[in-house]
């Protein structure tokens, strides 16, 4: 579901010093649940590559795991398959395992 130029770029990884920032505010006693959502969507499109990026969306964050909106049923399933090297990047801004599931969710709208 990526384009050739894509796949360099998301095997490329997390800038370290931006992993070490976040890292940072992340202990934070100000930091909670609310701002890993916002920060996961911001960087959604380098986590997932511009075109996931621009047919899904990261809707929630629920403990360790996190909620992708997909489109239909078919990008569901598909999305499944790579799920696992989805949520290693998605975990490339924590230090450690932050999250432990994705979840891809679509709202059916046909009954």
């Amino acid at each position: 579901m990526s384009h050739p130029g894509e796949r360099n770029r998301a095997q490329a990884g997390l800038d370290p010093a931006l992993r070490q920032i976040i890292a940072g505010f992340r202990n934070s006693e100000t930091w909670d649940e609310e701002l890993d959502l916002r920060l996961l969507q911001a960087l959604w499109p380098h986590i997932a590559g511009s075109f996931l990026a621009r047919n899904t969306s990261v809707a929630g964050v629920a403990g360790q795991r996190v909620v992708v909106r997909v489109p239909d049923a078919t990008w569901k399933r598909q999305l499944r398959s790579i799920g696992p090297a989805l949520l290693r990047k998605v975990n490339e801004p924590w230090p450690g395992s932050r999250f432990v599931e994705i979840r891809f969710v679509y709202e059916d709208h046909s009954r």
